[in-house]
């Protein structure tokens, strides 16, 4: 089992109490629950770096494949077109962007960037909601009940809908197609 990671606000405090407040380490180690290697080490990063951490450690693991500009692309991509396949996303990616990911590598990213896949609700383009509210207003002031009336909206009816159904939005947000 790896040793359990200590956050650098926790290995910030070790030099402060050890030089400032005249703690011993043993003192140290009872107070903020840590081992006493953890404290000597700390402490020989502090006086050698200047900061209670080794900033020329190799973190560990494989460079990502994906740098900061091919993800800015893939997430305007995939503002501009929520129904977009992925490996039409990674043909985009290898034209614009010269690398082609795998699709399990664009799955990983999506889903690390917070998006999800979801059903699709399209919307008519033609579609504006001050102008329907004023027309069930108008019709509502001629009707003496309202129980009387039933609103039937065919605006998102389109005969030619594609077969994609599920696209890509945002965790907790609906992915709207506008057509």
């Amino acid at each position: 089992m790896p040793p359990r990671t200590v956050s650098r606000d926790l290995k910030a405090r070790i030099p402060v109490l050890y030089y400032e407040q005249n703690f011993t380490i043993k003192e140290i180690c009872g107070l903020l629950g840590i081992k006493k290697s953890l404290a000597y080490k700390t402490l020989s990063y502090s006086s050698t770096y200047g900061v209670p951490y080794n900033p020329h450690a190799h973190t560990g693991g494989r460079r990502r494949i994906l740098n900061r500009e091919d993800i800015k692309f893939v997430v305007a991509l995939i503002e501009r077109r929520h129904c977009i396949y992925l490996d039409e996303i990674q043909e985009e990616l290898y034209l614009h962007r010269g690398c082609r990911p795998s699709i399990p590598t664009l799955v990983r990213t999506l889903r690390r960037l917070d998006f999800s896949r979801k059903c699709v609700s399209i919307r008519a383009l033609e579609r504006n909601d001050i102008m329907r509210a004023a027309f069930m207003n108008t019709i509502a002031e001629e009707v003496p009940r309202p129980d009387m009336l039933m609103f039937l909206d065919e605006a998102a009816r389109n005969r030619k809908t594609s077969g994609r159904t599920r696209g890509w939005a945002l965790v907790g947000r609906r992915c709207v197609q506008r057509r």
